[in-house]
C-alpha cells in the first residue's frame, strides 16, 4: 500500500497547527481574549471571531471546551498517523487518518449543528455576509477536507484487500 498523499500529509501538517492553536485559545480563554494576558497570541485571529461567534466568548460555554480536549485528542492521533506514515506503517495511517478525520468532520457538523438546534444563540446576531464569510467558510473547510480524506482512506484501504 502506498503513503498517504502529500496533499493529505499537506493538509494535516498545516491543519493540526491551526486545530491546536484554537483548542489552546478556548481553553486558556478569558487569558487568551484579545485583551488577555496572553492575548497577543491569538488577537489577529479571533478579534473578529468572537464578534461573530459568541460562544467562543462565553465563557460559560462548556460545549466549545469539550470540542477543544477532542481536537486535541485529535491531534495527537494525526500526529501518530504521520509518523506511522513516514515509518511506511501505511496501512496504520490509513486506519488512523480515515477514523480520525472523520471524527473531525462529524464533530465540526455537530457544531453546526447546535445552532439552528438551539435558536442560534451564537451566530444568529451576524448578517448573512458576516455568517458565511467568517463563520461557514473557515468551520466548513473542517467538514470537506477531513471527510474527503476519511472516505478516500477508506477506498484506499478497501482497494489494498
Amino acid at each position: 500500500m502506498p503513503r498517504l498523499p502529500k496533499w493529505m500529509t499537506l493538509w494535516l501538517l498545516l491543519s493540526t497547527p491551526v486545530v491546536l492553536w484554537d483548542a489552546s485559545f478556548v481553553l486558556l480563554r478569558p487569558h487568551s481574549f484579545p485583551d488577555g494576558s496572553l492575548g497577543m497570541f491569538w488577537s489577529f485571529g479571533y478579534t473578529i471571531y468572537l464578534q461573530v461567534d459568541l460562544g467562543y466568548a462565553d465563557l460559560q460555554n462548556r460545549f466549545v471546551e469539550v470540542l477543544a480536549v477532542i481536537s486535541i485528542a485529535e491531534s495527537l492521533v494525526v500526529a501518530f498517523a504521520l509518523w506511522a506514515n513516514y515509518r511506511q506503517k501505511t496501512r496504520l495511517a490509513h486506519t488512523l487518518v480515515a477514523a480520525v478525520t472523520a471524527l473531525t468532520g462529524l464533530k465540526t457538523i455537530l457544531f453546526f449543528a447546535v445552532e439552528p438546534m438551539y435558536g442560534w444563540p451564537s451566530v444568529g446576531h451576524n448578517d448573512w455576509a458576516s455568517l458565511i464569510c467568517f463563520w461557514l467558510i473557515p468551520n466548513g473547510l473542517w467538514v470537506v477536507f477531513p471527510l474527503t480524506i476519511s472516505a478516500l482512506c477508506i477506498q484506499r484501504l478497501r482497494a489494498a484487500q
